[in-house]
């Protein structure tokens, strides 16, 4: 995957609808669902194991910088607008890019206490995306810094997300994937379907880290 170097602003650049978006090259990633053997307790692995989750077979991205900030455009089908839901018992649409903060870091086990890993985590029903680290299945913290931005529209039965992050942030460098202009890292990517009551370790993923180019 290759982040083009464009010469656009950053408020642009988060509208998903935005013409820089429509010259992007996007990538074509096909989704599975994740083992419930991943799932971190018994309980959740045999309450879904007649019930099915993690259906979206196809995930269409896209990746822009400015100089200042990389972006993420993700766009995917679903029937139903998950971004309020009405009472306790549903569930927000969530999409989310992970990144390992260190080379050998585990996708498939959300990382390791000695190799963790970084999540720009989008929900429906939050104004901001999340900064998370997880260090293995179940451990994932939410950092209260508010160093990612996003924006989306659901229309058509489809929803076009943008997840953004600066190149410098004032976080501990242990916590920062170090990206910038000429860089190369990996990533992948994850969603979750509000209406199908996908949350946590429930979701649709992609199972292998993509190479990501950073254009100078």
């Amino acid at each position: 995957m290759r982040a083009q170097r464009v010469q656009v602003d950053g408020a642009a650049l988060l509208d998903p609808a935005a013409g820089a978006w429509r010259a992007a090259r996007a990538e074509s990633l096909a989704m599975q669902a994740t083992p419930l053997v991943m799932q971190p307790s018994e309980y959740v692995q045999t309450k879904w194991k007649e019930l099915a989750h993690g259906a979206l077979q196809e995930l269409r991205v896209a990746a822009l910088h400015n100089g200042r900030a990389l972006f993420f455009r993700m766009e995917w089908e679903d029937e139903t607008d998950d971004s309020a839901p009405d009472d306790m018992s549903r569930f927000p649409d969530q999409a989310a890019v992970m990144l390992p903060l260190k080379e050998n870091a585990s996708m498939m086990e959300m990382g390791t206490p000695e190799e963790p890993v970084n999540m720009w985590l989008w929900r429906g029903d939050v104004e901001a995306p999340l900064y998370v680290t997880a260090m293995g299945r179940g451990t994932s913290v939410r950092h209260r810094e508010q160093v990612l931005a996003g924006g989306a529209d659901w229309r058509d039965g489809r929803w076009r997300v943008v997840i953004s992050r600066p190149f410098h942030v004032s976080l501990p460098v242990e916590q920062v994937v170090p990206l910038a202009p000429g860089v190369t890292h990996k990533c992948t990517f994850a969603v979750w379907q509000g209406a199908n009551s996908e949350r946590a370790g429930l979701k649709a993923y992609h199972p292998l880290w993509e190479p990501l180019e950073i254009e100078r």
